[in-house]
C-alpha cells in the first residue's frame, strides 16, 4: 500500500510540474521528438497531436523541437495548439528549439555540413537569435533546451548559443561548462521516422541504458507500426521503472 501510495504522489509530483527529485527518482526518460513546424507552407504534422494526445492519456511528459524559420508565415491553429499544450500553460510538452530552417550546407571544403555545422559565428549566432526571437513573439514562450539539425554542431555553436542565454540543456551536445548535456544512448528508431521496438529491447538487454536515456523519434513520419512501437517501449520502459520528464524538469531536479 505504501509503496504504491509514494509511486503515485512521485507521478503526480512530475506531471505538475517535474517535483519528484533525482534521488527518488534516478531512472528518467526524455522523449526527444523532432521537427515540428507551425506555418501556413509547413503545417504541423498529425503525428504530433497524436503523441501528445498520449502523454495526456498517460499523465506523462514529452518535449518536442521547433524548426523556427516556418513561423515567418505562421499557421494560427498550429500556434494555438504549440501553446495550449506548452507545459508552461499546463500542457504536457517542452518545446525547445531545432533549428532555424533545418537546411544542409556545403562547407568551403565541400563537405556536406548544416546551420550549426560549418557556418561562422556570426552566422549561428543570427539563427540563434532569429529562433528564439520568432517563437517568443508568436507564442509568448521562451526555449530552455536546444538540440541541433541532424545532432551536428561545431566549435563556434556553444559560443553562438551565448546569444540566447536561456539556453541551459542540449541534446547530444559536447561537453559545456555553461549547459547540461543530455547524452545519447541507445536508439528507438532503426532509421529515421522508423521506431522498433525488438531493436530496442534487444539494445536495453545488452546494457542497461544510464540516466537520463534520451529517445529520439520522429513522429510526422511514423506510420500505425511505428506507432504502435513506441507505445510498446513507453510500456516497457515504465514496467522498469523509469519515469518521464522533460529537459528542464530534468536539469530543474538536479538542482534540488
Amino acid at each position: 500500500m505504501l509503496k504504491l501510495l509514494f509511486k503515485s504522489l512521485s507521478v503526480f509530483a512530475l506531471f505538475v510540474g517535474g517535483a519528484v527529485s533525482a534521488a527518488e527518482s534516478p531512472k528518467v526518460v526524455i522523449w526527444k521528438f523532432d521537427d515540428v513546424r507551425a506555418g501556413e507552407k509547413a503545417r504541423l504534422l498529425p503525428g504530433f497531436k497524436k503523441v501528445s494526445a498520449w502523454a495526456v492519456k498517460n499523465k506523462t511528459v514529452i518535449s518536442m523541437g521547433v524548426i523556427c524559420d516556418s513561423l515567418a508565415n505562421p499557421n494560427t491553429d498550429d500556434v494555438a495548439w504549440i501553446k495550449k499544450n506548452a507545459i508552461e500553460n499546463g500542457g504536457c510538452v517542452e518545446f525547445w528549439l531545432h533549428a532555424w530552417d533545418h537546411k544542409k550546407i556545403k562547407k568551403p571544403d565541400g563537405t556536406e555540413g548544416s546551420e550549426f555545422n560549418g557556418p561562422d559565428l556570426e552566422t549561428q549566432k543570427k539563427y540563434f537569435k532569429d529562433a528564439c526571437d520568432i517563437f517568443n513573439k508568436n507564442t509568448q514562450l521562451t526555449f530552455n533546451t536546444f538540440g541541433a539539425p541532424y545532432n551536428q554542431s561545431d566549435e563556434n555553436t556553444a559560443t553562438a548559443m551565448d546569444i540566447c542565454p536561456n539556453l541551459t540543456n542540449w541534446f547530444f551536445g559536447p561537453k559545456d561548462k555553461k549547459r547540461r548535456v543530455l547524452a545519447r544512448s541507445i536508439n528507438m528508431e532503426v532509421t529515421t521516422g522508423k521506431v522498433s521496438y525488438d531493436k530496442f529491447a534487444d539494445a536495453y538487454k545488452a546494457k542497461t541504458p544510464a540516466s537520463p536515456l534520451v529517445l529520439q523519434g520522429h513522429v510526422g513520419q511514423w506510420d500505425d507500426q511505428s506507432y504502435k512501437d513506441f507505445v510498446k517501449i513507453a510500456d516497457f520502459l515504465s514496467k522498469e521503472g523509469w519515469i518521464a520528464k522533460t529537459p528542464r524538469q530534468w536539469a530543474e531536479s538536479l538542482k534540488k
